[in-house]
């Protein structure tokens, strides 16, 4: 080899030599968990509170009752005293049918048993006196009696002829016209008590043992504005059975004396499921699952500490917490899924 290569040769290895004995051995010792970077997170206090657990369910408003008036006689209308929308009394007239005749029958069988009854009253007397023949008397008592028959036969053709409404409310129509014909059954006028109204609410199986009748409800339009107020209504019916195909029960909520709900309008109702007193409330997200096992973090002087608790009923995006948490601490709300019993942590502002 020439002199020149062997040079070269022992300055590369010197190079090589050098460059080794240069290189720092590996740290293998552990790694201080105190000297760990802390994690991000942010915290809540941990309070106790009252809560009421809602749950909103739709419903139709309806009239408290709607009545058809059926005609029980026939001839023409003489006399049509309501239009759609008048006030009515419970036994106020509405229409009239063939008074004139009636009213003729009526007059004449009136007359017929006031005569009849005052020859009964005289042939007594001259009963009682001897005067006249027990056939005489008894034959003036059967005449009042057939007389009281057909007045009283003819003062109930006369009332039928006076259609009245059944029950206080708003006419809502009256079918037929003055001259107009009508017949028995056929129906002459819709009466609407809007005295209460009811909602008839279906709920789900699994909240009916929570509903007692006399509950007060919370009921408002659908399109409720920031100026229309709740109204307070009450459960006053739960059905026994419940829907099979739904797995619903119905039940009623009465409104009473209100103007704001008409019939036929589409509301809501704010039901309280559970009035929930001293409770401790969390976000659901903050809470934790391994293998069933539900726990939280709460912060413990800088260090993130495990916590196993007990799930109440949930409520909206939030849990109870029954037991594991106390009013005071600092419970993790978010980073939580980064850390470990003991991680440091670094509270965000």
């Amino acid at each position: 080899m020439k002199v020149g290569g062997v040079r070269l040769l022992i300055g590369f290895l010197s190079l090589v030599f050098i460059i080794s004995c240069g290189k720092k051995k590996e740290d293998t010792r552990p790694i201080d968990s105190g000297a760990l970077r802390p994690t991000d997170v942010k915290t809540t206090i941990v309070d106790v509170k009252n809560i009421k657990d809602i749950y909103t369910l739709p419903g139709v408003a309806e009239a408290w009752e709607i009545v058809s008036v059926p005609s029980e006689t026939s001839g023409p209308v003489s006399w049509v005293g309501k239009a759609e929308g008048d006030i009515v009394k419970a036994g106020e007239a509405i229409l009239r049918i063939n008074t004139e005749s009636l009213t003729a029958s009526l007059n004449n069988a009136k007359t017929q048993l006031q005569a009849n009854r005052k020859n009964f009253s005289r042939m007594e007397n001259l009963y009682k006196q001897e005067a006249v023949s027990k056939k005489s008397f008894e034959d003036s008592e059967d005449a009042l009696s057939v007389s009281q028959v057909n007045y009283d036969l003819a003062l109930e053709q006369f009332n039928k002829s006076v259609i009245k409404s059944p029950i206080a409310g708003v006419i809502d129509s009256v079918t037929p016209k003055k001259g107009e014909y009508v017949n028995p059954g056929s129906i002459v006028a819709k009466v609407v008590d809007m005295s209460k109204i009811k909602i008839y609410v279906e709920v789900p199986e699994k909240d009916a043992q929570f509903l007692t009748i006399g509950q007060e409800v919370d009921v408002y339009p659908a399109d409720i504005t920031e100026t229309l107020q709740k109204i307070k209504g009450k459960i006053n019916f739960i059905s026994v059975n419940s829907n099979p195909k739904t797995l619903t029960y119905k039940i009623r909520i009465d409104l009473e004396n209100q103007t704001a709900i008409a019939p036929g309008r589409i509301v809501r109702a704010d039901i309280v499921r559970r009035d929930l007193k001293g409770v401790i409330l969390v976000d659901i997200y903050s809470v934790l699952d391994t293998n069933g096992q539900k726990y939280v973090f709460v912060n413990n002087a800088g260090k993130a500490v495990a916590k196993k608790v007990e799930l109440g009923p949930l409520i909206g995006s939030d849990a109870v917490i029954y037991s594991g948490l106390s009013k005071g601490e600092e419970l993790i709300t978010s980073g939580q899924q980064f850390l470990t019993d003991g991680t440091p942590i670094r509270v965000a502002e």
